[in-house]
């Protein structure tokens, strides 16, 4: 299996739009781990997107061993994406009414990859190497979020596929957790040999990988992993220069009364030169001081805001009629205090290849302003979502993306340290004028057909 992606683009809106992406171009062959860089809002998460084919490239093309994908009939693509690509998002985002076991099934059962009895068998197999054995009944609600993590592993390997695509997976975990799931998919990937591409803000963790690519402003490129540091080339500046070349001059006889005025004024501009170079030495290490606490504290400030405040989709309710309500939760899971504005969020329903926007309104009690999260805070927004023509990745269901965006600083009033963070949590949702009966006549679901969790 190679996918092969050629200079793939993707644009948002009217005429030239804005470019997420431009012309990244990628190799995956089976058996390669591969990672991706770069700062939040540089075009990984869309790229990870195309890449699985969940979204569509404005421009270039996704070869599947030399087929491109996009000239595929959608039941195809459906099945590209059940059978030969494995997803493990940045949150673990499970079905919390089922057990672990039926967590890992659900893939191959919606996508009828194999019998039920057989999906099971291998959601158990799956658990057990994952170390879970003994958790396989277990709800989500009852399990650490390494455990969570662990489960959405097994879950993206049970249709057995040679890629793996891996968006930011262990954002929300400690770091000795972080290191066990990372080390998990290494160990997963070695014994199976499927195709695993990490995008990660992590340098440490991406320096595991075979090769490594930076995404920056849309643009992929390949980077080096890291290794030894060339020695610091020395630059001798011009005011030294001009200090070596000085006592030459000086040594020009043009008269006695001359060279005595030179013995008393060399002394005098030896010390100016040598305060000046003092001074010079001094505000350069002052300038790289303050570069290095800058850099440090926009790390702390992307880490607070990416690392330590856990975002999620909590519910979807029908409220009939096509309206919906929509509810989200900020989590502070670190013990620094942190500070969000409220979150402005929209809403898209999937029409072939292209999202069209829904109207969407936060319900009165939703907090304005800032709001300190000390533990969870909940946002609740309704929506009508009566669109009649929408794309059918699962039979019968809607594909929803809702985009959300904050700002967050570890301050009640803000001085320059602010970190602006973007969310996109896409859910199944059955449209209000398909009944129950036409769903559960296509899938296996006990009871009511749920809302298929956030991915």
């Amino acid at each position: 299996m190679t996918l092969s992606a050629q200079s793939l683009t993707k644009r948002y809106g009217a005429a030239l739009g804005y470019a997420a992406v431009r012309g990244a171009s990628l190799d995956v062959g089976r058996g390669e781990f591969i990672s991706i860089v770069g700062r939040s809002g540089s075009g990984k998460s869309t790229l990870m997107a195309m890449l699985g084919a969940l979204t569509k490239p404005t421009e270039g093309r996704l070869l599947l061993d030399g087929i491109d994908v996009w000239t595929l009939s959608e039941t195809e693509r459906a099945t590209f994406r059940a059978r030969q690509v494995g997803f493990v998002f940045q949150f673990p985002s499970l079905l919390s009414n089922l057990t672990a076991a039926d967590n890992v099934a659900v893939p191959a059962l919606l996508g009828r990859t194999m019998p039920a009895e057989e999906a099971y068998a291998r959601a158990h197999d799956l658990l057990a190497r994952v170390g879970l054995a003994d958790r396989a009944e277990a709800y989500p609600d009852g399990m650490s979020g390494g455990e969570q993590r662990r489960v959405a592993v097994a879950r993206a390997l049970i249709n057995a596929p040679p890629l793996l695509l891996a968006d930011e997976p262990t954002s929300d975990l400690d770091e000795d957790t972080e290191t066990d799931i990372i080390d998990l998919l290494e160990d997963l990937q070695r014994r199976d040999a499927f195709g695993f591409v990490l995008v990660t803000h992590d340098l440490r963790l991406a320096a595991h990988a075979q090769r490594s690519f930076e995404m920056r402003q849309g643009a992929l490129a390949a980077r080096e992993l890291p290794q030894q540091s060339a020695p610091r080339r020395s630059v001798t500046p011009p005011s030294v220069q001009a200090a070596t070349v000085a006592p030459a001059r000086a040594s020009i006889r043009l008269g006695e009364s001359l060279w005595r005025g030179v013995r008393i004024l060399l002394p005098a501009a030896a010390v100016i030169l040598a305060a000046i170079l003092v001074a010079d030495f001094g505000v350069e290490k002052y300038q790289t001081m303050r570069l290095r606490e800058r850099a440090a504290s926009q790390a702390a400030l992307q880490h607070l805001a990416l690392n330590q405040l856990r975002g999620d989709v909590q519910s979807v309710t029908d409220l009939g009629e096509g309206r919906y309500e929509l509810t989200t939760y900020l989590q502070n899971v670190g013990g620094e205090p942190i500070y969000v504005m409220t979150p402005q969020m929209r809403a898209y329903v999937q029409v072939a290849s292209l999202w069209q926007e829904v109207p969407m309104t936060a319900a009165e009690e939703n907090a304005i302003g800032v709001t300190k999260i000390d533990g969870q805070q909940t946002y609740r927004y309704h929506f009508d979502a009566r669109v009649r023509d929408f794309a059918q990745l699962l039979p019968n269901y809607m594909h929803v993306r809702f985009s959300g965006s904050m700002l967050v600083s570890p301050s009640s009033v803000p001085n320059g340290d602010v970190f602006e963070r973007k969310d996109n949590y896409y859910v199944y949702l059955k449209p209000f004028d398909v009944a129950d009966e036409v769903v559960l006549r296509r899938m296996r679901f006990s009871g009511k057909p749920p809302v298929l969790p956030p991915h």
